[in-house]
């Protein structure tokens, strides 16, 4: 009776866990460019984007606000202000090793709306942390680098040509949770990526309280480092 019950928990864990997608080699003499088209995806040096946001909830409930944010990628800092087309703040916020809410107005001056906030901007514009354990080829043609952290999460930096890239996120047990595409190449004035700065990009948060980002770049601007 213990047999059957230990090989029927590792039936149903070997049901429950997903596969990662499979990385297929490519030649050793090409890995340096495809790290390099990796590391293109993130922007390099303190930046302020100006995105029109489309949200979509469960419900298929959609609604537009201004987004404008400051990075700091090299210092992993980010500031953050929410607000309506007319110009009402409702969320202005910063990301130092920990979330800080400046100003917030209900329901969201939730600290977990905040740092849930300030994760897609991470996984949007930050180089993933943790090592980069495969890189190589997948299925389609695209090049891909995969990252996995001291959690156990990977994530892959799929790329393509131009700007056209995407980002995949997975739980410690292999299923997607995030998916970031870009596409719509805008090349900025000071910017050292040549590939320029995606002037869309839709991230999609999957699970039971799953929604959908639209970001259309309205506007990029170089700062100098305080």
């Amino acid at each position: 009776m213990k047999s059957i019950t230990f090989w029927l928990i590792l039936l149903l864990g070997t049901v429950s866990c997903t596969s990662l997608p499979k990385i297929d080699p490519v030649n050793p003499l090409t890995m340096p460019e495809i790290h390099k088209r990796c590391s293109d995806v993130f922007p390099q040096g303190k930046w302020r984007f100006v995105h029109l946001i489309e949200f979509t909830m469960p419900g298929n409930k959609k609604s537009f606000v201004i987004g404008i944010t400051v990075i700091s990628p090299e210092e992993r800092k980010i500031e953050s202000v929410i607000m309506t087309i007319e110009g009402f703040v409702f969320l202005d916020a910063y990301y130092d090793q920990k979330v800080v809410i400046n100003r917030g107005i209900p329901p969201f001056d939730s600290i977990d709306f905040a740092r849930s906030m300030m994760d897609d901007i991470k996984l949007m514009f930050f180089k993933p942390e943790g090592s980069l354990v495969e890189s190589g080829m997948s299925g389609d043609g695209s090049h891909v680098c995969r990252y996995k952290n001291d959690a156990d999460s990977v994530i892959d930096i799929i790329t393509n040509k131009g700007c056209n890239w995407e980002i995949q996120q997975y739980n410690p047990g292999g299923t997607l949770i995030k998916t970031v595409k870009a596409d719509h190449c805008k090349k900025e004035p000071g910017s050292p990526n040549k590939i320029g700065f995606p002037g869309r990009i839709e991230l999609a948060s999957r699970g039971i309280n799953r929604y959908a980002l639209v970001f259309e770049l309205k506007e990029a601007k170089r700062l100098i480092k305080d």
